[in-house]
């Protein structure tokens, strides 16, 4: 198990890498279509149930440039697993490297204390925490 490094790899010009890492994938896909239709860059988007990436492509995985840890709130699975995960990034990456995305919050009302466990996540770590529905 080797940790995601952000400074492995040289950047690429108006190129970035996305990893999107959720346990379900019920948001993963849709979201990765529609950052990829960006036309002014070239978004590549990866996408991953956890960390750690499997080793045996670590040469010709590309610099990933943002990682993105969906969390869907009615599933006490996902944020378990994106607190499994975060021991597998490289420190490097939390210095405006890392976001971390809720969905479904509004089907969640009754779940508070999940979204309390994301909000500390998300200001221990001083990353930004997005909201998204998938409507």
């Amino acid at each position: 198990m080797s940790l995601l490094n952000p400074f492995n790899k040289r950047p690429g010009l108006n190129t970035a890498t996305i990893l999107l890492v959720e346990n379900e994938e019920q948001f993963q896909q849709s979201l990765a279509n529609v950052l990829v239709e960006e036309t002014a860059v070239t978004v590549n988007v990866r996408l991953a149930k956890t960390l750690p990436l499997s080793m045996k492509n670590d040469e010709s995985r590309p610099r990933i440039d943002l990682v993105v840890f969906i969390i869907n709130l009615t599933l006490d699975k996902s944020v378990k697993s994106a607190k499994a995960s975060l021991k597998y990034l490289d420190p490097g990456y939390f210095l405006g490297k890392v976001c971390f995305m809720v969905t479904n919050a509004r089907q969640a009302l009754g779940c508070t204390g999940r979204l309390d466990a994301v909000r500390q996540l998300a200001v221990s770590l001083h990353c930004p925490l997005l909201f998204a529905e998938d409507q």
